[in-house]
């Protein structure tokens, strides 16, 4: 028996292989600052000012201090500030409660779950 050599035949159609069905990639909204601290911060839309404060944690002391700078820092003239929030339990304590129920031209808004990208200070 001599050499083996493999042999073709010419086919009337061209076989390709499907490639495999790609799927959504997945990735968890993280919150979290790694126990490095978290950083508050307030955003003026229409003049592009920012005003940012760390915390060592996140708590509802922390928060109503931070809510008492944006006050001294937004214009007393204006008559209405959006406070746009996530569900964070320490945004709705009795304090934050209190502290809306001092300054009647704050309004607080809650954005849904998952939805970070409606907070204009996430992208900033």
């Amino acid at each position: 028996m001599g050499p083996q050599s493999a042999l073709s035949f010419p086919g009337q159609y061209l076989v390709k292989p499907e490639a495999p069905k790609a799927e959504r990639a997945k990735q968890e909204i993280d919150y979290g600052r790694r126990d490095s601290g978290y950083v508050f911060g307030a955003f003026q839309p229409a003049s592009g000012a920012a005003l940012t404060h760390p915390y060592d944690r996140r708590t509802a002391t922390n928060w109503v201090d931070f809510l008492g700078e944006v006050e001294a820092w937004i214009d007393p003239t204006v008559e209405r500030i959006y406070a746009v929030v996530n569900n964070l339990s320490t945004h709705s304590a009795p304090d934050v409660l209190l502290f809306s129920l001092l300054h009647p031209r704050w309004e607080f808004v809650f954005q849904p779950k998952y939805a970070a990208y409606l907070n204009l200070i996430e992208p900033w």
